[in-house]
């Protein structure tokens, strides 16, 4: 007996199999992995932990090959200088402000205004309508002083400082550490910081009696890891770091000084000559969103404050409606010419006198 199966059935029984076969397919066939999109060179000046969950996040976000160098924002800035000719980054992320003023100065960065620009907070919108075609900022750091308060138990020494100068007594002879503006931009800050207060002759008055008391002019990033350990009493730092260190159990307190909060910004420009062009744009965009510029605090406890309008701060990161920032003039201390002269009167009339 022939069955004859109707014109509708054969085509089901045909897409069945079809079916089965994908299914089979599916399962044993090896799964590929997505290949990057290309590559990028990250050259970060923030700290390492978060250069590294930086670039990790960004690369499988946006499936890019990418990598980072981590050096101070004056050891980045010379980097970039001797690779001129030939660029080996694509992007620089973060580091003070100044520095990538400067390097737009000496025509070392490529021109990109990016449009996440028009979610930075309003009161960045000035420094960004003149400066926003080579650099745009991705955060804020509070300059101050940290103190360990067992060395201070220690020393027997009751009070903490309140003001920078009061850095200056003898009680504090061999017990004071800041970054050496040289190579760190946290050190450059704190002399345009005292320039901008006092006056540079003034400024260096103090400086000149603060070195009696200085131990050690530290590499970037080591101030608050000396602090922590106990080698000296007091450091010159941004505040993020102090509470970061706080937070592992140091015996760490941050003061902000009563003469006022200076402060930095954290940039971010694409290097003149970048191999990977499209990718470092990308980068950009994507470290001026409110996602990205959580990830320091939310992943690693690094308490900068957003620039992003649309950013939730982290509950342990300085208020920006508490402080009373001075006017910090980025046009000269951003300038190339500025910072060479103050770092080598630094350099000529106090560290080598």
């Amino acid at each position: 007996m022939q069955i004859y199966y109707s014109q509708q059935y054969r085509l089901k029984s045909v897409l069945l199999k079809i079916l089965v076969l994908s299914c089979l397919l599916a399962i044993f066939m090896p799964i590929k992995q997505a290949k990057a999109e290309g590559q990028l060179t990250i050259y970060c000046s923030v700290q390492y932990r978060v250069c590294e969950k930086m670039t990790q996040i960004f690369g499988e976000k946006y499936h890019v090959d990418a990598k980072f160098v981590r050096n101070s924002t004056g050891s980045t800035l010379s980097k970039i200088k001797a690779e001129s000719t030939k660029p080996q980054g694509d992007i620089w992320y973060g580091g003070t402000l100044e520095p990538h003023f400067q390097a737009a100065e000496l025509g070392l960065l490529y021109p990109y205004r990016s449009p996440k620009q028009a979610e930075t907070i309003p009161q960045l919108k000035s420094l960004l309508a003149k400066h926003g075609d080579y650099t745009s900022i991705g955060y804020m750091i509070v300059l101050g002083m940290g103190v360990n308060t067992e060395k201070f138990k220690q020393l027997g020494i009751k009070e903490y400082p309140k003001c920078w100068k009061d850095l200056l007594d003898p009680k504090f002879k061999d017990q004071v550490q800041m970054p050496d503006p040289r190579s760190s931009g946290t050190g450059y800050t704190f002399i345009a910081t005292l320039v901008q207060l006092f006056g540079e002759d003034e400024a260096f008055r103090y400086l000149k009696a603060l070195h009696k008391n200085i131990s050690n002019y530290a590499q970037s990033g080591t101030e608050t890891t000396n602090l922590s350990r106990g080698d000296a009493a007091v450091t010159v730092g941004f505040i993020h770091s102090y509470e970061t260190e706080k937070e592992k159990g140091a015996p760490v307190k941050a003061i902000l000084p009563c003469e006022g909060d200076s402060y930095s910004l954290g940039g971010i420009s694409i290097i003149k000559g970048a191999r990977n062009l499209k990718n470092a744009k990308l980068f950009m965009d994507w470290a001026l969103s409110a996602e990205a510029q959580e990830i320091p605090w939310r992943e690693e406890r690094m308490y900068q404050i957003p620039t992003n309008i649309y950013a939730k701060a982290s509950p342990n990161s300085v208020d920006p409606k508490t402080l009373h920032l001075i006017n910090f003039d980025f046009d000269r201390f951003g300038s190339d010419e500025e910072g060479k002269r103050l770092t080598k009167k630094w350099l000529d009339e106090v560290k080598l006198k």
